[in-house]
Protein backbone atom coordinates (compact mmCIF):
# COMPACT_ATOMS: atom_id res chain seq x y z
CA UNK A 1 0.00 0.00 0.00
CA UNK A 2 3.03 2.29 -0.30
CA UNK A 3 2.49 5.51 -2.18
CA UNK A 4 5.14 6.80 -4.59
CA UNK A 5 6.16 10.30 -3.70
CA UNK A 6 6.89 11.62 -7.16
CA UNK A 7 3.34 11.83 -8.50
CA UNK A 8 1.76 13.97 -5.78
CA UNK A 9 1.07 17.68 -5.83
CA UNK A 10 1.35 18.58 -2.13
CA UNK A 11 4.70 19.80 -0.83
CA UNK A 12 5.71 21.07 2.64
CA UNK A 13 3.73 24.32 2.50
CA UNK A 14 0.56 22.67 1.17
CA UNK A 15 0.81 19.83 3.71
CA UNK A 16 1.25 22.36 6.52
CA UNK A 17 -1.73 24.40 5.31
CA UNK A 18 -3.80 21.21 4.97
CA UNK A 19 -2.93 20.29 8.58
CA UNK A 20 -3.75 23.81 9.76
CA UNK A 21 -7.09 23.79 7.96
CA UNK A 22 -7.92 20.39 9.48
CA UNK A 23 -6.77 21.20 13.01
CA UNK A 24 -7.71 24.86 13.45
CA UNK A 25 -11.42 24.91 14.19
CA UNK A 26 -12.70 28.49 14.29
CA UNK A 27 -16.14 27.10 15.08
CA UNK A 28 -14.94 26.29 18.60
CA UNK A 29 -12.72 29.31 19.21
CA UNK A 30 -15.39 30.93 21.38
CA UNK A 31 -15.90 27.65 23.27
CA UNK A 32 -12.19 27.47 24.10
CA UNK A 33 -12.26 31.15 25.10
CA UNK A 34 -15.23 30.33 27.38
CA UNK A 35 -12.81 28.60 29.78
CA UNK A 36 -11.69 32.12 30.65
CA UNK A 37 -8.22 33.45 31.45
CA UNK A 38 -7.37 30.13 33.16
CA UNK A 39 -7.52 28.67 29.64
CA UNK A 40 -3.95 29.92 29.22
CA UNK A 41 -2.84 27.41 31.85
CA UNK A 42 -4.75 24.56 30.20
CA UNK A 43 -3.47 25.51 26.74
CA UNK A 44 0.11 25.38 28.00
CA UNK A 45 -0.43 21.98 29.65
CA UNK A 46 -2.20 20.54 26.59
CA UNK A 47 0.33 21.84 24.10
CA UNK A 48 3.29 20.40 25.98
CA UNK A 49 1.79 17.08 27.06
CA UNK A 50 -0.54 16.35 24.14
CA UNK A 51 0.29 18.16 20.90
CA UNK A 52 4.05 17.48 21.06
CA UNK A 53 3.75 13.68 21.55
CA UNK A 54 0.83 13.62 19.10
CA UNK A 55 2.88 15.35 16.39
CA UNK A 56 5.81 12.99 17.01
CA UNK A 57 3.58 9.90 16.78
CA UNK A 58 1.89 11.10 13.59
CA UNK A 59 5.21 11.88 11.92
CA UNK A 60 6.59 8.43 12.69
CA UNK A 61 3.51 6.55 11.49
CA UNK A 62 3.04 8.75 8.43
CA UNK A 63 6.59 8.23 7.20
CA UNK A 64 6.94 4.57 8.17
CA UNK A 65 3.61 3.59 6.58
CA UNK A 66 2.71 6.15 3.90
CA UNK A 67 -0.61 4.91 2.50
CA UNK A 68 -3.90 6.13 1.10
CA UNK A 69 -5.78 4.68 4.06
CA UNK A 70 -3.80 6.58 6.70
CA UNK A 71 -5.23 5.81 10.14
CA UNK A 72 -7.07 2.77 8.71
CA UNK A 73 -3.85 1.22 7.45
CA UNK A 74 -1.96 1.86 10.69
CA UNK A 75 -4.61 0.36 12.98
CA UNK A 76 -5.11 -2.58 10.61
CA UNK A 77 -1.42 -3.42 10.76
CA UNK A 78 -1.48 -3.17 14.56
CA UNK A 79 -4.76 -4.80 15.58
CA UNK A 80 -6.25 -6.42 12.50
CA UNK A 81 -9.08 -5.53 10.14
CA UNK A 82 -12.05 -5.42 12.50
CA UNK A 83 -10.49 -3.03 14.98
CA UNK A 84 -9.23 -0.78 12.20
CA UNK A 85 -12.69 -0.72 10.69
CA UNK A 86 -14.23 0.31 14.02
CA UNK A 87 -11.87 3.26 14.22
CA UNK A 88 -12.32 4.25 10.60
CA UNK A 89 -16.09 3.97 10.87
CA UNK A 90 -16.10 6.49 13.74
CA UNK A 91 -13.46 8.63 12.08
CA UNK A 92 -15.39 8.75 8.80
CA UNK A 93 -18.91 9.05 10.19
CA UNK A 94 -17.83 11.89 12.47
CA UNK A 95 -17.42 13.98 9.31
CA UNK A 96 -21.15 13.72 8.76
CA UNK A 97 -21.89 14.20 12.47
CA UNK A 98 -19.61 17.26 12.76
CA UNK A 99 -20.75 18.92 9.54
CA UNK A 100 -24.07 20.17 11.00
CA UNK A 101 -22.33 21.84 13.95
CA UNK A 102 -20.07 23.84 11.64
CA UNK A 103 -22.88 24.90 9.38
CA UNK A 104 -25.13 25.78 12.33
CA UNK A 105 -22.42 28.29 13.23
CA UNK A 106 -22.22 29.35 9.56
CA UNK A 107 -25.97 30.01 9.50
CA UNK A 108 -25.90 31.77 12.87
CA UNK A 109 -23.12 34.08 11.74
CA UNK A 110 -24.87 34.77 8.42
CA UNK A 111 -28.00 35.71 10.34
CA UNK A 112 -26.05 37.84 12.82
CA UNK A 113 -24.33 39.86 10.08
CA UNK A 114 -26.80 39.97 7.21
CA UNK A 115 -30.29 38.91 8.39
CA UNK A 116 -30.78 39.37 12.16
CA UNK A 117 -34.43 38.27 11.97
CA UNK A 118 -33.68 34.96 10.23
CA UNK A 119 -35.59 32.24 12.08
CA UNK A 120 -34.08 29.00 13.34
CA UNK A 121 -36.07 27.07 10.71
CA UNK A 122 -34.45 29.03 7.89
CA UNK A 123 -31.04 28.58 9.53
CA UNK A 124 -31.64 24.82 9.56
CA UNK A 125 -32.52 25.01 5.85
CA UNK A 126 -29.24 26.84 5.23
CA UNK A 127 -27.36 24.07 7.08
CA UNK A 128 -28.88 21.47 4.74
CA UNK A 129 -28.00 23.47 1.60
CA UNK A 130 -24.39 23.95 2.72
CA UNK A 131 -24.09 20.26 3.59
CA UNK A 132 -24.97 19.17 0.07
CA UNK A 133 -22.81 21.86 -1.53
CA UNK A 134 -19.89 20.41 0.45
CA UNK A 135 -20.69 16.91 -0.80
CA UNK A 136 -20.77 18.27 -4.36
CA UNK A 137 -17.36 19.94 -3.89
CA UNK A 138 -15.59 16.84 -2.61
CA UNK A 139 -17.25 14.58 -5.19
CA UNK A 140 -16.13 16.75 -8.08
CA UNK A 141 -12.32 16.62 -8.09
CA UNK A 142 -9.66 16.09 -5.45
CA UNK A 143 -7.83 19.18 -6.73
CA UNK A 144 -10.92 21.29 -5.91
CA UNK A 145 -11.02 19.87 -2.40
CA UNK A 146 -7.31 20.57 -1.87
CA UNK A 147 -7.76 24.13 -3.12
CA UNK A 148 -10.65 24.67 -0.69
CA UNK A 149 -8.62 23.35 2.25
CA UNK A 150 -5.69 25.66 1.45
CA UNK A 151 -8.03 28.62 1.01
CA UNK A 152 -9.76 27.69 4.27
CA UNK A 153 -6.44 27.74 6.14
CA UNK A 154 -5.64 31.21 4.78
CA UNK A 155 -9.07 32.51 5.84
CA UNK A 156 -8.68 31.02 9.33
CA UNK A 157 -5.26 32.57 9.83
CA UNK A 158 -6.58 35.94 8.65
CA UNK A 159 -9.56 35.89 11.04
CA UNK A 160 -7.48 34.83 14.04
CA UNK A 161 -4.76 37.42 13.40
CA UNK A 162 -7.31 40.23 13.09
CA UNK A 163 -9.07 39.09 16.27
CA UNK A 164 -5.82 38.83 18.18
CA UNK A 165 -4.31 42.12 17.04
CA UNK A 166 -7.55 44.05 17.56
CA UNK A 167 -8.10 42.41 20.95
CA UNK A 168 -4.68 43.30 22.30
CA UNK A 169 -5.00 46.84 20.91
CA UNK A 170 -8.34 47.13 22.73
CA UNK A 171 -6.62 46.01 25.93
CA UNK A 172 -3.92 48.68 25.59
CA UNK A 173 -6.49 51.43 25.00
CA UNK A 174 -9.39 50.39 27.25
CA UNK A 175 -8.04 47.63 29.43
CA UNK A 176 -9.04 43.93 29.24
CA UNK A 177 -12.70 42.92 29.47
CA UNK A 178 -11.78 40.10 31.89
CA UNK A 179 -9.57 39.73 34.92
CA UNK A 180 -6.10 38.48 33.95
CA UNK A 181 -4.61 38.49 37.45
CA UNK A 182 -2.50 35.54 38.64
CA UNK A 183 -5.50 34.21 40.57
CA UNK A 184 -7.69 34.30 37.44
CA UNK A 185 -5.04 32.50 35.38
CA UNK A 186 -5.01 29.52 37.75
CA UNK A 187 -7.54 26.72 37.06
CA UNK A 188 -10.62 26.45 39.26
CA UNK A 189 -13.92 24.57 39.30
CA UNK A 190 -15.81 27.85 38.91
CA UNK A 191 -14.30 28.54 35.49
CA UNK A 192 -15.75 27.13 32.28
CA UNK A 193 -13.91 23.88 32.87
CA UNK A 194 -16.58 21.91 31.00
CA UNK A 195 -15.09 23.39 27.85
CA UNK A 196 -11.67 21.89 28.64
CA UNK A 197 -12.34 19.03 26.21
CA UNK A 198 -12.61 21.61 23.43
CA UNK A 199 -8.91 22.41 23.76
CA UNK A 200 -7.95 18.79 23.15
CA UNK A 201 -10.43 18.45 20.30
CA UNK A 202 -9.13 21.68 18.77
CA UNK A 203 -5.74 20.03 18.36
CA UNK A 204 -6.64 16.73 16.67
CA UNK A 205 -6.49 16.19 12.92
CA UNK A 206 -2.76 16.18 12.14
CA UNK A 207 -2.95 12.61 10.83
CA UNK A 208 -5.62 13.52 8.26
CA UNK A 209 -2.97 14.47 5.72
CA UNK A 210 -1.68 10.87 5.70
CA UNK A 211 -5.01 9.82 4.14
CA UNK A 212 -4.00 11.89 1.10
CA UNK A 213 -1.05 9.58 0.37
CA UNK A 214 -1.26 9.75 -3.43
CA UNK A 215 -1.37 13.53 -3.34
CA UNK A 216 1.85 13.96 -1.31
CA UNK A 217 4.93 14.80 -3.35
CA UNK A 218 7.41 13.21 -0.94
CA UNK A 219 5.75 12.07 2.31
CA UNK A 220 8.92 10.71 3.91
CA UNK A 221 10.79 13.98 3.48
CA UNK A 222 7.99 16.52 3.74
CA UNK A 223 5.54 15.19 6.35
CA UNK A 224 7.64 15.60 9.55
CA UNK A 225 8.69 19.12 8.53
CA UNK A 226 5.15 20.13 7.64
CA UNK A 227 3.59 18.69 10.81
CA UNK A 228 6.17 20.41 13.02
CA UNK A 229 5.63 23.72 11.22
CA UNK A 230 1.84 23.36 11.39
CA UNK A 231 1.89 22.38 15.11
CA UNK A 232 3.85 25.47 16.13
CA UNK A 233 1.64 27.75 14.04
CA UNK A 234 -1.55 26.14 15.34
CA UNK A 235 -0.50 26.53 18.97
CA UNK A 236 0.23 30.21 18.55
CA UNK A 237 -2.91 31.00 16.55
CA UNK A 238 -5.33 29.29 18.94
CA UNK A 239 -4.01 31.09 21.99
CA UNK A 240 -3.72 34.42 20.17
CA UNK A 241 -7.30 34.27 18.87
CA UNK A 242 -8.80 33.13 22.19
CA UNK A 243 -7.06 35.92 24.07
CA UNK A 244 -8.26 38.46 21.50
CA UNK A 245 -11.87 37.48 22.25
CA UNK A 246 -11.32 37.60 26.02
CA UNK A 247 -9.80 41.07 25.74
CA UNK A 248 -13.05 42.33 24.21
CA UNK A 249 -15.96 40.38 25.75
CA UNK A 250 -16.67 39.62 29.42
CA UNK A 251 -17.09 35.90 30.03
CA UNK A 252 -20.69 36.23 31.17
CA UNK A 253 -21.60 37.85 27.84
CA UNK A 254 -19.81 35.38 25.55
CA UNK A 255 -22.10 33.67 23.00
CA UNK A 256 -20.82 30.37 21.55
CA UNK A 257 -22.29 31.05 18.10
CA UNK A 258 -22.01 34.82 17.62
CA UNK A 259 -19.08 35.44 19.97
CA UNK A 260 -16.55 36.15 17.24
CA UNK A 261 -18.82 38.66 15.48
CA UNK A 262 -19.66 40.24 18.85
CA UNK A 263 -15.94 40.65 19.53
CA UNK A 264 -15.27 42.06 16.07
CA UNK A 265 -18.04 44.64 16.42
CA UNK A 266 -16.70 45.76 19.79
CA UNK A 267 -13.17 45.94 18.44
CA UNK A 268 -13.76 47.35 14.95
CA UNK A 269 -17.08 49.15 15.30
CA UNK A 270 -20.63 47.95 14.75
CA UNK A 271 -21.52 47.98 11.06
CA UNK A 272 -17.90 48.34 10.00
CA UNK A 273 -17.19 46.96 6.49
CA UNK A 274 -14.16 45.19 7.99
CA UNK A 275 -16.47 43.28 10.36
CA UNK A 276 -18.51 42.11 7.37
CA UNK A 277 -15.37 41.12 5.45
CA UNK A 278 -13.86 39.17 8.35
CA UNK A 279 -17.21 37.47 8.99
CA UNK A 280 -17.30 36.35 5.35
CA UNK A 281 -13.75 35.00 5.72
CA UNK A 282 -14.92 33.11 8.81
CA UNK A 283 -17.84 31.55 6.96
CA UNK A 284 -15.60 30.57 4.04
CA UNK A 285 -13.14 28.98 6.50
CA UNK A 286 -15.98 26.81 7.83
CA UNK A 287 -16.52 25.46 4.32
CA UNK A 288 -12.80 24.64 4.06
CA UNK A 289 -12.91 22.84 7.39
CA UNK A 290 -15.94 20.76 6.44
CA UNK A 291 -14.28 19.81 3.14
CA UNK A 292 -11.12 18.70 4.96
CA UNK A 293 -12.95 16.60 7.55
CA UNK A 294 -15.13 14.96 4.92
CA UNK A 295 -12.64 14.45 2.08
CA UNK A 296 -9.82 12.65 3.88
CA UNK A 297 -11.82 10.29 6.17
CA UNK A 298 -14.04 9.29 3.24
CA UNK A 299 -10.94 7.98 1.49
CA UNK A 300 -10.05 5.91 4.56
CA UNK A 301 -13.60 4.50 4.71
CA UNK A 302 -13.56 3.70 0.98
CA UNK A 303 -10.27 1.86 1.49
CA UNK A 304 -11.87 -0.21 4.26
CA UNK A 305 -14.82 -1.03 2.00
CA UNK A 306 -12.45 -2.13 -0.75
CA UNK A 307 -10.99 -4.62 1.70
CA UNK A 308 -14.47 -6.00 2.46
CA UNK A 309 -14.69 -4.58 5.97
CA UNK A 310 -17.46 -2.07 5.33
CA UNK A 311 -20.44 -2.40 2.97
CA UNK A 312 -19.37 -2.38 -0.66
CA UNK A 313 -21.35 0.75 -1.51
CA UNK A 314 -19.02 2.84 0.66
CA UNK A 315 -16.07 1.77 -1.50
CA UNK A 316 -17.53 2.90 -4.82
CA UNK A 317 -15.48 5.64 -6.46
CA UNK A 318 -16.62 8.10 -9.09
CA UNK A 319 -15.47 6.61 -12.44
CA UNK A 320 -14.43 9.98 -13.86
CA UNK A 321 -13.40 12.15 -10.91
CA UNK A 322 -11.78 9.35 -8.87
CA UNK A 323 -13.39 10.47 -5.61
CA UNK A 324 -15.06 8.23 -2.98
CA UNK A 325 -18.47 9.15 -4.31
CA UNK A 326 -20.80 7.07 -2.14
CA UNK A 327 -18.79 7.55 1.05
CA UNK A 328 -19.33 11.28 0.59
CA UNK A 329 -23.02 10.89 -0.27
CA UNK A 330 -23.58 8.88 2.92
CA UNK A 331 -21.91 11.63 4.96
CA UNK A 332 -24.37 14.08 3.44
CA UNK A 333 -27.29 11.86 4.42
CA UNK A 334 -25.97 11.46 7.98
CA UNK A 335 -25.47 15.21 8.29
CA UNK A 336 -29.02 15.83 7.10
CA UNK A 337 -30.53 13.37 9.60
CA UNK A 338 -28.49 14.74 12.53
CA UNK A 339 -29.42 18.32 11.64
CA UNK A 340 -33.13 17.51 11.66
CA UNK A 341 -32.98 15.43 14.85
CA UNK A 342 -31.02 17.94 16.90
CA UNK A 343 -33.16 20.84 15.64
CA UNK A 344 -35.76 19.29 17.93
CA UNK A 345 -33.42 19.65 20.92
CA UNK A 346 -32.51 23.25 20.14
CA UNK A 347 -34.97 24.85 22.58
CA UNK A 348 -35.57 27.56 19.99
CA UNK A 349 -31.98 28.79 19.64
CA UNK A 350 -28.92 27.82 17.65
CA UNK A 351 -26.52 27.98 20.62
CA UNK A 352 -27.93 24.89 22.35
CA UNK A 353 -28.26 23.15 18.98
CA UNK A 354 -24.63 23.91 18.16
CA UNK A 355 -23.31 22.62 21.48
CA UNK A 356 -25.43 19.45 21.42
CA UNK A 357 -24.39 18.51 17.88
CA UNK A 358 -20.78 19.49 18.48
CA UNK A 359 -20.48 17.46 21.71
CA UNK A 360 -22.13 14.42 20.15
CA UNK A 361 -19.95 14.41 17.02
CA UNK A 362 -16.77 15.21 18.95
CA UNK A 363 -17.29 12.39 21.46
CA UNK A 364 -17.71 9.94 18.57
CA UNK A 365 -14.61 10.98 16.65
CA UNK A 366 -12.38 11.32 19.71
CA UNK A 367 -13.04 7.71 20.76
CA UNK A 368 -11.35 6.51 17.56
CA UNK A 369 -8.13 8.23 18.67
CA UNK A 370 -7.80 5.81 21.59
CA UNK A 371 -7.28 3.01 19.06
CA UNK A 372 -5.09 5.21 16.86
CA UNK A 373 -2.59 6.04 19.61
CA UNK A 374 -2.55 2.45 20.88
CA UNK A 375 -1.68 1.26 17.36
CA UNK A 376 1.50 3.34 17.40
CA UNK A 377 2.87 1.50 20.44
CA UNK A 378 1.67 -1.87 19.16
CA UNK A 379 3.52 -1.37 15.85
CA UNK A 380 6.69 -0.36 17.66
CA UNK A 381 6.55 -3.73 19.45
CA UNK A 382 5.17 -6.05 16.75
CA UNK A 383 6.87 -4.55 13.67
CA UNK A 384 10.40 -3.48 14.62
CA UNK A 385 11.89 -4.32 11.20
CA UNK A 386 9.98 -1.71 9.17
CA UNK A 387 12.23 1.22 8.36
CA UNK A 388 11.21 4.38 10.16
CA UNK A 389 12.70 7.43 8.42
CA UNK A 390 11.46 9.49 11.38
CA UNK A 391 11.31 8.04 14.90
CA UNK A 392 9.98 9.44 18.15
CA UNK A 393 13.23 10.21 19.99
CA UNK A 394 14.07 8.56 23.30
CA UNK A 395 13.52 4.93 22.38
CA UNK A 396 10.76 2.72 23.75
CA UNK A 397 10.37 4.55 27.12
CA UNK A 398 9.51 7.79 25.31
CA UNK A 399 7.22 5.92 22.88
CA UNK A 400 5.29 4.47 25.85
CA UNK A 401 5.11 7.86 27.57
CA UNK A 402 3.85 9.62 24.41
CA UNK A 403 1.19 6.95 23.93
CA UNK A 404 -0.08 7.09 27.51
CA UNK A 405 -0.18 10.88 27.53
CA UNK A 406 -2.18 11.04 24.31
CA UNK A 407 -4.60 8.30 25.34
CA UNK A 408 -5.13 9.95 28.74
CA UNK A 409 -5.99 13.29 27.19
CA UNK A 410 -8.31 11.69 24.64
CA UNK A 411 -10.17 9.64 27.28
CA UNK A 412 -10.69 12.73 29.44
CA UNK A 413 -11.91 14.62 26.38
CA UNK A 414 -14.52 11.98 25.46
CA UNK A 415 -15.90 11.87 29.01
CA UNK A 416 -16.15 15.67 29.30
CA UNK A 417 -17.97 15.99 25.99
CA UNK A 418 -20.70 13.71 27.31
CA UNK A 419 -20.63 14.95 30.93
CA UNK A 420 -19.26 18.53 30.79
CA UNK A 421 -20.03 19.25 34.47
CA UNK A 422 -18.48 16.05 35.80
CA UNK A 423 -15.42 17.84 37.20
CA UNK A 424 -17.82 19.91 39.28
CA UNK A 425 -19.40 16.73 40.62
CA UNK A 426 -22.62 17.15 38.63
CA UNK A 427 -24.36 15.44 35.72
CA UNK A 428 -27.15 17.23 33.85
CA UNK A 429 -29.02 14.34 32.26
CA UNK A 430 -31.25 16.68 30.25
CA UNK A 431 -28.16 17.69 28.25
CA UNK A 432 -25.95 14.62 28.66
CA UNK A 433 -28.68 12.02 28.09
CA UNK A 434 -29.25 12.73 24.37
CA UNK A 435 -25.49 12.94 23.74
CA UNK A 436 -24.78 9.63 25.52
CA UNK A 437 -27.71 7.99 23.71
CA UNK A 438 -26.41 9.21 20.37
CA UNK A 439 -22.86 7.97 21.06
CA UNK A 440 -24.12 4.52 22.11
CA UNK A 441 -26.33 4.33 19.03
CA UNK A 442 -23.38 5.15 16.75
CA UNK A 443 -21.19 2.51 18.44
CA UNK A 444 -23.86 -0.21 18.28
CA UNK A 445 -24.89 0.59 14.71
CA UNK A 446 -21.21 0.56 13.77
CA UNK A 447 -20.87 -3.04 14.92
CA UNK A 448 -23.90 -3.99 12.83
CA UNK A 449 -22.62 -2.16 9.73
CA UNK A 450 -19.16 -3.74 10.04
CA UNK A 451 -20.53 -7.26 10.36
CA UNK A 452 -22.86 -6.69 7.42
CA UNK A 453 -19.89 -5.59 5.34
CA UNK A 454 -17.92 -8.68 6.37
CA UNK A 455 -20.81 -11.02 5.50
CA UNK A 456 -21.33 -9.25 2.19
CA UNK A 457 -17.65 -9.62 1.28
CA UNK A 458 -17.61 -13.28 2.35
CA UNK A 459 -20.66 -14.03 0.19
CA UNK A 460 -19.08 -12.24 -2.77
CA UNK A 461 -15.83 -14.16 -2.33
CA UNK A 462 -17.75 -17.44 -2.16
CA UNK A 463 -19.63 -16.63 -5.39
CA UNK A 464 -16.37 -15.82 -7.14
CA UNK A 465 -14.84 -19.09 -5.94
CA UNK A 466 -17.83 -21.14 -7.10
CA UNK A 467 -17.83 -19.40 -10.48
CA UNK A 468 -14.13 -20.18 -10.95
CA UNK A 469 -14.68 -23.79 -9.87
CA UNK A 470 -17.61 -24.32 -12.24
CA UNK A 471 -15.68 -22.91 -15.19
Amino acid sequence: MGIPGSKGKMGVSQIALFCMCAVIVLETLTASAAIGPSGLFWWAVTLVFFIVPYALITSELGTAYPAEGGIYDWIRRAFGPRMSTRAVYLYWLAGGLWMPAGYILFAGMFARVFMPELSLAWQVAMVLVMTWLTVAFINYKTSVGIWLTVAGAVFKITVIMILGVAGFYHMLVNGPANDFSLHALLPSASSGIGFLAVIVYNLVGLELVACMGKELRNPVRDMPKAILLASLAIAFLYVFGSMGILMAIPLNQLNLVSGIVDALELLLGEGSPLVVLVSVFFMLSIIGNKVTWAMAPSRAAAEAAREGELPAIIGRWHPKNQTPYWANIILGLVSTIITLIYAGFAHGDNVSMFWSVFSFSSACVIISYLIFFASFLKLRISDPITERPFRVPGGMPMAVLCTLLCMGFVFMCAVLFIFPELLKGMINWADSGPILTGVLFILISGELVIRYGERQFAAHSLRCYLNRSSS
